[in-house]
């Protein structure tokens, strides 16, 4: 028998305005989620998406119009109800793009914030202070002045801060945006290390796809203030069910087509397309006939430099660029009047106007409904 999912946050028909009169955005329309306890749940999308909208809000930083919000099995606002809960009396904790870490205060003094303002015995504050240091990494430094700390540094002691109060949820909003990239990678190991020792519902904000499948257990696509779509990494990287998914979380090749077999028992789909009749596996339901696109990864595509015998999806193509990358060479090969995205072993040098042949492997062309959002702006869309 399987063990019954415990939400600690649960999210509900959140709808969310700003301004007034002809000069009101619609920014949240209908958000409804579950997020488990224990996770790292990343909202992901595009600047405007509605991503740190949803977090304030959660955060009890902006009062929805309608909708509900519980956090550890209480409700913490429901417009029907009329119950708000502020900011300071909601079991969270919360680090933001500016860490706000005071200059004249020591790391001590700094973590210690929270619980001095709540007039805490001054033994219970060393006590807590202390634990979690050691938690963040940073024991031994309590007496290290503010400035005096590197940018990694800093951002530990935000989220000692955060954690000082036991919170039930962690909310993370942009927290590596003001990091150096060389940085930013080293703390997102350090952010999933963390969570997963304090075992803490963390919930993350981020429009860096590398970073949301880097750290998360689970991502909330969000655009135009809707959820998109929900699931773990490797299922909306690998299987995404939405083309604006495919195109923003990571990059993609996408060929347009009519399906003429949808498959099944585990034969592939076929789909009509410029580049011959290729095989796929539906992501979604699809229906016989209709347009369709299939999506595929750049390192899914196989480079032959002589045509490959017996394999499915081979079509013939001429590379235009080849970009030596260190871990790969990434091309541009043109197959008829499109352009195809390839990542290729970085032995595998090619050069310019070089006839090959690309196996497109049918278990990772992943066919897609051609209708999508409408309206969505192609800088958006990940490189």
């Amino acid at each position: 028998m399987m063990a019954q999912t415990t939400y600690m946050v649960q999210i509900a028909h959140l709808e969310k305005y700003f301004g007034e009169d002809r000069e009101r955005v619609h920014v949240l329309k209908g958000v409804s989620l579950d997020i488990p306890e224990g996770s790292l749940y990343t909202f992901l999308g595009p600047s405007g998406c509605g991503k740190t909208t949803t977090l304030r809000c959660v955060a009890g930083l902006e009062r929805p119009e309608s909708g509900t919000i519980s956090i550890d099995g209480k409700t913490v606002f429901a417009a029907g109800d009329r119950v708000y809960v502020p900011t300071n009396r909601r079991p969270i904790g919360m680090v933001f793009q500016s860490y706000a870490i005071w200059p004249h205060m020591t790391v001590f003094e700094n973590v210690a914030y929270p619980l001095t303002i709540q007039r805490r015995p001054k033994s219970e504050i060393r006590e807590r202070v202390a634990n979690v240091l050691k938690v963040v990494g940073l024991h031994g430094l309590e007496d290290r002045p503010a400035p005096k700390l590197s940018g990694g540094q800093q951002q530990r002691v935000a989220f000692a801060r955060a954690l000082v109060n036991q919170p039930k949820v962690l909310l993370l909003d942009e927290p590596l945006s003001n990091l150096d990239a060389k940085l930013r990678e080293q703390m997102r190991f350090e952010i999933k290390a963390l969570q997963r020792r304090v075992n803490i519902t963390t919930i993350y904000v981020t429009h860096d796809q590398s970073e949301a499948l880097a750290i998360s257990d689970q991502i909330a696509v969000m655009h135009g203030g809707k959820l998109i779509e929900i699931g773990s990494p490797h299922e909306l990287y690998s299987r995404p069910k939405r083309k604006f998914t495919a195109t923003f979380l990571g990059l993609t090749n996408l060929i347009e087509g009519r399906v003429l077999e949808l498959g099944g028992n585990s034969a592939p789909g076929r789909m009509e397309t410029k580049k011959g009749v290729l095989c796929f596996v539906p992501a979604t339901a699809m229906q016989k006939n209709q347009p369709a696109v299939i999506s595929i990864r750049p390192e899914h595509i196989q480079v032959h430099k002589r045509k490959p015998e017996g394999l499915d999806n081979v079509v013939e193509g001429t590379v235009k660029e080849s970009v030596f990358m260190g871990d790969a060479y990434h091309c541009q090969i043109a197959v008829g009047d499109d352009l195809l995205r390839v990542h290729t072993h970085p032995f595998l040098s090619m050069t310019p106007g070089e006839k090959v042949y690309l196996h497109l492997d049918p278990q990772s062309c992943n066919g897609l409904p051609a209708e999508d959002i409408e309206g969505i702006d192609e800088s958006m869309l990940g490189e």
